[in-house]
Formats: structure tokens, C-alpha cells, sequence
């Protein structure tokens, strides 16, 4: 009985132009559309440097001071001079002789220096705990253009290799807050520290994008080299070499590990599109979950009151959906990545589980939305339109900049916004690779689908004939 309901629903569904043309031909042309529309955009752009203030802090230089005093402390010839002079001073006073010689090392000093036992405990330190006498280097000499993260700033370059970033120099915070207003500079960068970087901007574009993947990806590559750091003591001499061979892997044109390659804002539109064909599922499994309910159709009466088990049959029609929409969906994918030859950026594998997930998710959604009432199926197909062109208004399908915004004032929106959950999965993949935060968008579409799922399966068993 489930193969022949199984065969019948996708004859039904391949038969049918309407559900073909929204599910696959509608999103086809509209990809075709945005890459004639954003294609040149980017390339144009990505060879203009950014102008951007960066303002570092008085406590940056000092904390990178410390850090360069630490990693270059002679603490060999420390200790053998420790050394020396307690055997003096021991036998000064063994042989009953005044010892007003002055130690090496003050009590505070070593005090200071055996309270360090991570990274962090180093950075509460300041140069008066420091024995220069045993620094190899003067900390006066370091500047602020010596900050790691001043380094990479200096160092970037786009293809072409002209400079990617402008700095721009004013006089006061002022004076950088009216030229960010006024759109002249792309954001003011403040560095508090050595991970401690945070950035203000006037509004999103390509500019935004590029400074926030180059900040994501040092605080990322720094944080971790500091919590290495942290858990090894023994590796607080060298936290200088570890810091800076962190950020000689900061590239933002070179491809490193599993992310992806494709730095380009305007992909979030493909996202999205991927989302809205993923999401489009749920309104042939609405459509048909509705058609068997006996209230809403002659069909659903007739199988209310035939042997076919309820539960046999809605998997069944589940079943056959989900392989005909995964089917429209990756054709979709495979179109925009092949012909369009659009770069979705990250594992390719990964980039096609993602896809299969989320037109899952978009089946289970139509599911529990056929079992919400007794409303008509026009009413159910608008709220399902919701959802869809809703959500992906909400996720930057029509304004790209949409998503940033709720983040930033309603993250827990985005949690709950499917099409916001499978963008920020393909957003992960190409900016993080396969990492936590990929997963963690995995997991939301997973255990959304089960829920929609279970609660449909619920709705599904309280209502019968005799109810309707």
C-alpha cells in the first residue's frame, strides 16, 4: 500500500505545470536574473582600497609591549644570577660580614613574574614588573604599526595587488564619527588589544563585509592561539612567534582550510534563493496532507473512510515529496553552481547535504501547517507564503542587509526564521568552513524538521472524520 500511494503521488506531482514552474522554473530564471545583476558588481569593486579609521588604544600598545618583554626575557641568566647572589648573600652571612649588595631581580618583580601562569595573567602585568635589565629588546621602540593586528591590516592586498585598506588619519574620535557619518571612510576600527578588536560602521555594503570577514577571521585565528597559550604555560615565551604565525595565516583572497573562496556579499542572494526552493516543499506537502482530509475535499472523504491507514498514507505522500522536491532543489543548486557558475564557497559535499537538509525541513513545515485547523487550503497556502517570501525578506532575499539588522537588534528571530537558519548554514560553510558554527545551523534544521514533524504527526492523529 505505501509503494502504490508512493508512485501515485509523484506521478501526480511531475504532472503538474503549476507546482514544476514555481518549485523550479521561477527560481532558475530568477537566479539567472541576479547573476546578470550582481555579476559585475563585486569584481568592480573589490580593487578599490577601503578607507577606514583605526584607532588603538593607549592599552594596546602596552599590553603588546608586555607580551614582547615577556617572550624576550633572558630568564636563564635571570635565574643564574638569582643564583649568585643567594650563594653570596649565604655566605655573607654564614661568615658574619655585613651584605648590602642590591639583588638583580626586586622581591616585587619576581613576585609579579611567578604570578603568571597564563596569558592572561601576563597581560595584567606592566613594565614596572618587568626586570629590563633581562629584555633583549626596549619596549619604547614598539608602536603601535608593531600591533599584530595593525600588521595584517597593513599586509592585505586584493588579486590585483593593490593595497585593500586606506587608513585615514584624523585628529580625534570626532572628527572620524563626522566622516563616517558623512559615508567618507567605510568604518572605525578600534583596537583595545591584542584579540580585543571591534568595529563601528554607518550602514552595510562590500566594504562592511570585507573588514568584518578580515575581523572575524584574525580574532578567530588569535583567540585560539591564546587559549593554546592559556592551557600551556610553558608556551607564554613564545607567545610572540605564535601570535605572529597565527596572522601570517589571516589572507583574505587565499582559501585556508575547509572555508570557502568566495568573499562576495551579493552570494547571500543565492542563499536565500536555495531557501525559498528548499522552503517552497512545504506547499505540495500541505497541498496534499489537505486534499486527504475529509473535510477539505471528495478524495479526502473517500480515504477517511477507506482501510488506508492514515499514518501509512501521510508518510507516504511525505516520502514521495521529499524526493521530488530534494530532486527540483539540487537541480536548482547544481544550475546556479555549473551554469551560473556561482561560488558558494566551502566543501562541496557539504554544500549539497545542506541543500537536502533544508528542503526536508521545508516539507515538515507544509505538514504540521496542513494539520492547523480546519481553515481551507488557500488560507493555509498564504500562511505557508508567510513563511516563505516573509522569512526570506527577513533573511536578505530582497534587502541583503535585513538579516544583519535583526541580528543585531533580534537575534532570536534569526533562530527561529527557517530560511535565516539554512543562509547562516551556507554562510558558515564559506566564510568558517566546517566548524561550530556550521553545525550549530545544522543542528537548528535538524531538530526544527523532527519538531515539525512530530507535532504534525500529533495534529494529525487528533482528527477524524467523525471531528471534521
Amino acid at each position: 500500500m505505501f509503494g502504490r500511494i508512493f508512485l501515485s503521488i509523484i506521478k501526480t506531482s511531475i504532472r503538474s505545470p503549476k507546482y514544476l514552474f514555481w518549485t523550479l522554473a521561477f527560481p532558475i530564471a530568477l537566479g539567472t536574473l541576479f547573476a546578470f545583476a550582481f555579476g559585475s558588481i563585486y569584481s568592480s569593486e573589490t580593487s578599490k582600497p577601503i578607507p577606514v579609521v583605526i584607532e588603538v588604544t593607549d592599552e594596546a600598545v602596552d599590553e603588546y609591549r608586555i607580551m614582547q618583554c615577556f617572550a624576550n626575557l633572558d630568564g636563564e641568566k635571570m635565574s643564574d644570577d638569582l643564583e649568585e647572589y643567594s650563594k653570596e648573600e649565604a655566605m655573607a652571612e654564614a661568615m658574619g660580614q655585613d651584605f648590602d649588595k642590591e639583588a638583580p631581580v626586586s622581591k616585587d618583580i619576581l613576585d609579579s613574574l611567578d604570578g603568571v601562569e597564563s596569558f592572561d595573567d601576563m597581560r595584567k602585568l606592566t613594565l614596572d614588573d618587568m626586570p629590563m635589565d633581562y629584555v633583549s629588546i626596549n619596549p619604547n621602540e614598539i608602536k603601535e604599526e608593531d600591533i599584530p593586528f595593525i600588521e595584517v591590516m597593513n599586509s592585505l592586498e586584493f588579486d590585483d595587488g593593490t593595497k585593500m585598506i586606506d587608513r585615514v588619519v584624523v585628529k580625534d574620535h570626532e572628527e572620524a564619527e563626522e566622516l563616517l557619518e558623512e559615508g567618507d571612510i567605510a568604518g572605525i576600527i578600534t583596537v583595545n588589544g591584542i584579540k580585543d578588536v571591534t568595529m563601528e560602521e554607518n550602514g552595510y555594503g562590500v566594504n562592511h563585509s570585507i573588514l568584518s570577514s578580515v575581523i572575524s577571521q584574525y580574532r578567530l585565528q588569535v583567540g585560539l592561539t591564546i587559549d593554546t597559550i592559556n592551557e600551556d604555560p610553558d608556551k607564554l615565551e613564545e607567545s610572540d612567534e605564535m601570535v605572529d604565525e597565527a596572522i601570517s595565516g589571516i589572507d583574505y583572497v587565499e582559501v585556508k582550510g575547509s572555508a570557502g573562496e568566495n568573499k562576495d556579499p551579493f552570494v547571500q542572494y543565492f542563499y536565500n534563493l536555495i531557501a525559498m526552493v528548499a522552503l517552497m516543499g512545504s506547499v505540495a506537502s500541505c497541498s496534499l496532507i489537505v486534499e486527504a482530509q475529509a473535510n477539505q475535499s471528495t478524495v479526502g472523504m473517500r480515504l477517511d473512510s477507506s482501510p488506508v491507514n492514515k499514518t501509512v498514507y501521510e508518510l507516504a505522500v511525505l516520502a514521495a515529496v521529499s524526493v521530488i522536491q530534494l530532486s527540483i532543489t539540487l537541480i536548482a543548486l547544481t544550475f546556479y553552481i555549473y551554469v551560473l557558475g556561482i561560488k558558494f564557497g566551502g566543501n562541496l559535499g557539504m554544500i549539497y547535504l545542506t541543500t537536502a537538509i533544508a528542503g526536508i525541513t521545508g516539507i515538515n513545515l507544509g505538514y504540521i501547517v496542513a494539520h492547523m485547523g480546519k481553515m481551507r487550503f488557500e488560507i493555509k497556502e498564504g500562511i505557508l507564503m508567510v513563511f516563505i517570501l516573509g522569512g526570506g525578506f527577513m533573511s536578505g532575499l530582497m534587502y541583503g542587509d535585513m538579516k544583519a539588522l535583526l541580528e543585531e537588534h533580534c537575534p532570536l528571530f534569526n533562530r527561529i526564521n527557517p530560511s535565516a537558519v539554512i543562509t547562516d548554514a551556507f554562510y558558515a560553510l564559506n566564510v568558517f568552513g566546517v566548524g561550530p558554527r556550521y553545525y550549530r545551523a545544522l543542528t537548528y534544521m535538524l531538530v526544527m524538521s523532527l519538531v515539525l514533524l512530530v507535532l504534525g504527526m500529533a495534529f494529525s492523529r487528533k482528527t477524524d472524520y467523525k471531528s471534521l
